[in-house]
């Protein structure tokens, strides 16, 4: 039987699955049924040529920290979403997350409005609070009492299989007068569903010494709470809260959470990613185990998940490394990874082409600090469940690839 579509020549990169090498990949339907040399191509429906210097195929990019709860909240009143497709299909992205744009109050909004419209697949984690009342500012919560456990629990009842993370932003004066509190609620109430819990640590709210070393306390209690499987993300924030202590040395409990299986994620956001932290982080050999954009519609021109990874190949890290992060790794994360993250046959054909560019590039972080690489990457063609969809313009006026270093 002829292909539906027939990728043709690339190279294609599936780290997870040590593959590196120029291979075709074929596609009936929304599967892939072969990977191989030299596939036939007459009577493919259609034919893409991706033996281009630079050019890759790899799995389909899973996003594991973004926004996408678009409509879900009123304009001025609480944090705008991105549309999931235009930081997914059209951003090379076959999978986002979304972390907590909404509370059990509203979330009804996901399976009604946001998955059935969406090309990109769209994964929930509820928020832990019942309504995400102020994001994006200092918290999600009034009070402890918004984290209400019998409310999660009615949801996910009334809602099968939606709910397949908790996220808890430990942030803002309910954090640091009951921080302790949050993180057993929200632990017990991940538990008690199965699903991993996912912490924000980082405030920007408020930065003295006296709260920057309350926020290293509940940093410290949390990573010790935490179970295998759980994510700790804005990994390398350098805002009250992170990892790093006020010597710059990694907080001593942080090892062992990664030794017990939680999951570190830098999510870099417009305010939550330090560069010299990230370095410092990677010197000490502690690398994320995943990499995620925490795209909002206030971050939509700001960068996109490619430019996160360029980020980190600035940093060192190889196109296998952050590709790894972003697919396989990105997938056992949250606990896909025996239908995302790695191209194979039989799977459904999940699949982003990209251009590495090589060039002179200038990167920025939370505080305006710049940084220089040799890496933009750029979106080709993304073909999710069998189905090509082409890039948008890009993220910033000139397109997709970072500013220029001269600029």
């Amino acid at each position: 039987m002829p292909y539906d579509l027939v990728i043709k020549g690339g190279s294609v990169l599936d780290p997870g699955q040590g593959i590196d090498g120029t291979v075709d990949i074929g596609i009936e339907g929304s599967t892939i049924t072969a990977i191989g040399a030299d596939l036939p191509i007459e009577g493919a429906g259609t034919v893409l040529d991706a033996g281009r210097p630079g050019r890759y195929v790899v799995p389909g990019l899973i996003d594991i920290h973004t926004h996408v709860a678009h409509g879900a909240t009123t304009p001025g009143l609480g944090m705008l979403c991105c549309d999931p497709d235009s930081i997914g299909v059209e951003s090379g992205v076959t999978t986002v997350v979304d972390c907590g744009s909404v509370g059990v109050a509203n979330i009804g909004v996901f399976p009604v409005h946001i998955v059935p419209r969406a090309a990109t697949r769209t994964i929930c984690f509820a928020n832990a609070a019942c309504f995400a009342h102020t994001m994006p500012g200092m918290s999600d919560m009034r009070s402890v009492d918004d984290l209400d456990i019998d409310a999660m629990r009615l949801c996910v009842e009334h809602n099968p299989g939606l709910v397949e993370g908790i996220k808890l932003r430990l942030v803002g004066t309910p954090a640091a007068e009951h921080g302790e509190e949050l993180i057993r609620r929200s632990v017990a109430m991940a538990a008690e569903h199965g699903v991993p819990l996912m912490t924000h640590i980082g405030d920007f709210g408020r930065d003295d010494p006296e709260h920057r070393v309350r926020m290293a306390q509940l940093t410290m209690h949390l990573l010790d709470q935490m179970r295998p499987g759980d994510i700790l993300t804005h990994l390398c924030t350098p805002n009250p809260g992170g990892v790093l202590d006020a010597a710059g040395q990694v907080l001593p409990t942080l090892q062992a959470a990664r030794d017990r299986g939680v999951v570190l994620d830098p999510a870099l956001g417009r305010g939550n990613f330090g560069y010299a932290v990230a370095a410092e982080l990677a010197q000490r050999g502690f690398h994320p185990d995943t990499i995620s954009s925490d795209l909002t519609a206030y971050g939509y021109d700001f960068h996109s998940l490619l430019e996160c990874m360029a980020k980190f190949m600035a940093i060192g890290y190889t196109l296998s490394d952050v590709v790894r992060m972003t697919t396989a790794s990105a997938a056992h994360a949250i606990g896909r990874a025996d239908t995302l993250g790695a191209l194979a046959v039989g799977r459904e054909a999940d699949v982003s082409i990209i251009d590495v560019v090589e060039g002179d590039f200038r990167f920025e972080d939370t505080r305006g600090d710049t940084f220089l690489g040799r890496h933009g990457l750029v979106p080709v063609h993304t073909v999710r469940a069998g189905r090509l969809h082409a890039p948008r313009w890009g993220t910033h006026p000139w397109g997709w690839l970072p500013a220029p270093a001269e600029s």
